[in-house]
């Protein structure tokens, strides 16, 4: 079957192309159509991005119908000067990429903070989270959480990166680094962007205990709130 294929911001020009014809077997899905984009296109890769099928938001088992069209999006849109993502990878490696990324000639003060998973909490020991999200709306409100970042503290570099699935004690589950021309912003600013995370981002987390588990609530944004 064939298949029309969109490529946005930084994966157009990974590509050299903004869109194109591409033929796969009947049944094929949206994980399959990546894979075949990146063999294509050595240096394109799509993970980190989202999809969608006929203008609607896709997931990697998403099957392909002929003529359809597949876009493929990148990590939340803000350019050059964010990464904003989820992920089920460990966040520790990104961490010498992500600062060296957010240090910048024009910016003096550049803030790392990586939240890991503590045990014991509460007095019971953790055996791992599991953070489930709601990744369509998720990439949204990183988006907005980064924009009010810029409105009050003027910002270089921003970057949010949550893990999902499974998180042992001692491992990240989310990494902000921010840079700002002076120190007080970029404290100010991390700090802003993880107590906002806590409060509107859709991602839950389940702490596993050697004796049960329980869905672990936060606090939730006032306006927000339906029984307000």
């Amino acid at each position: 079957m064939r298949i029309r294929v969109r490529l946005f911001a930084a994966y157009r020009e990974r590509a050299g192309t903004e869109a194109l014809e591409l033929e796969l077997p009947r049944g094929a899905t949206v994980a399959d159509a990546r894979a075949a984009l990146e063999a294509r296109f050595p240096g394109l890769s799509l993970g980190e991005g989202m999809a969608a099928v006929n203008a609607e938001f896709a997931n990697a088992e998403t099957r392909l119908g002929e003529g359809d069209e597949l876009a493929f999006l990148p990590p939340v849109s803000g350019g050059s000067g964010e990464r904003l993502f989820l992920t089920e990878e460990p966040l520790e490696p990104l961490l010498p990429e992500l600062t060296a990324w957010a240090v910048r000639p024009e910016y003096g003060a550049s803030v790392v903070f990586l939240g890991t998973t503590r045990s014991p909490n509460r007095g019971r020991e953790v055996d791992h989270l599991v953070y489930e999200a709601y990744p369509e709306m998720a990439a949204r409100v990183l988006a907005k959480i980064a924009a009010e970042m810029r409105e009050r503290y003027g910002l270089g570099a921003i970057a949010i990166v949550h893990r999902l699935g499974r998180v042992d004690p001692a491992e990240a589950s989310i990494l902000i680094v921010v840079s700002s021309r002076h120190r007080p912003e970029a404290f100010e600013a991390a700090r802003y962007a993880i107590d906002r995370v806590k409060q509107i981002l859709p991602v839950w987390k389940k702490e596993v205990l050697r004796d049960g588990e329980v869905w672990v609530e936060g606090g939730v944004d006032p306006d927000l709130r339906l029984d307000r």
